[in-house]
């Protein structure tokens, strides 16, 4: 992936970057207060937080108007990995169809359909983001992990297979039954070694919409698929009790632990 002009980024750090601090007390750990430092890169808000030093830094693609989503993750987090090290980076997309869509599809519910400027989103991640985080924080040697939730889940795995840059994807609940979806993963493989976890409640597959339904057979398919590519290096479905909107943020923080723990095996 090409890196952004540094002048460029200087300039657009002047301009654009504004740094804003919240403490959040790890009251569940009983650890010290962490800080949420907000900034934006070319338009996209960014949430980060250090817990303790060094350690992967996990990509987080979120709902874009949705409160309190990062302090309820990162509880779930401190709950669930508060002894291990890692840098969260949540950024805020505009609008959730257009911007995590890997390919425009008419609408599934509802009257929006999805634009398909995931590509875009991505371009902006792996070519402007992740450099400027790296270069910014001196992260560049870590792991870099994506993870997300429903469509941003889809966009995750999506970006395995778009990019090398990932080394663990966490697609929690994800919109697998995005139309062409099966087609598409028959006919791609992952870019570079990764670990893969994937997640799904065991109710979502028993709506009513014809298009949605699929999404458990789907996910189901994607697993052995994964199993088969010689890049991934671990790979699990979990089931959840519950349907598709029991409490992602734990969902989510379910998986960084996995994914610590086939880490810390490899």
């Amino acid at each position: 992936m090409n890196l952004c002009n540094l002048g460029e980024l200087q300039m657009e750090n002047k301009e654009k970057k504004q740094m804003l601090t919240t403490e959040l007390t790890k009251e569940k750990s009983g650890g010290s207060a962490g800080m949420i430092q907000d900034m934006s890169i070319n338009g996209i808000k960014l949430h980060l937080a250090q817990n303790g030093t060094g350690g992967p830094v996990i990509f987080w693609g979120m709902y874009p108007h949705q409160q309190n989503e990062v302090e309820h993750l990162w509880e779930s987090l401190l709950e669930l990995v508060p002894e291990q090290n890692f840098l969260l980076v949540a950024f805020q997309v505009e609008d959730w169809n257009r911007d995590f869509s890997p390919w425009e599809a008419a609408a599934v519910f509802g009257k929006e359909g999805f634009a398909g400027q995931g590509l875009k989103t991505l371009r902006w991640l792996t070519e402007e983001c992740v450099p400027h985080i790296d270069r910014t924080f001196g992260v560049k040697d870590r792991e870099h992990w994506l993870m997300g939730y429903s469509l941003a889940g889809l966009f995750a795995l999506w970006a395995a297979y778009e990019s090398d840059v990932f080394s663990g994807i966490v697609c929690c609940s994800g919109s697998l039954w995005f139309p062409d979806w099966d087609h598409y993963v028959r006919n791609h493989v992952i870019q570079s070694k990764c670990s893969v976890y994937l997640s799904l409640g065991g109710k979502e597959e028993k709506t009513k919409n014809k298009v949605m339904a699929a999404v458990g057979d789907r996910t189901r398919a994607q697993e052995r698929l994964l199993q088969e590519d010689s890049l991934v290096e671990s790979v699990v479905l979990e089931w959840n009790a519950g349907g598709h909107f029991a409490d992602a943020g734990k969902r989510l923080a379910k998986g960084v632990k996995w994914m610590f723990g086939v880490k810390s095996g490899l």
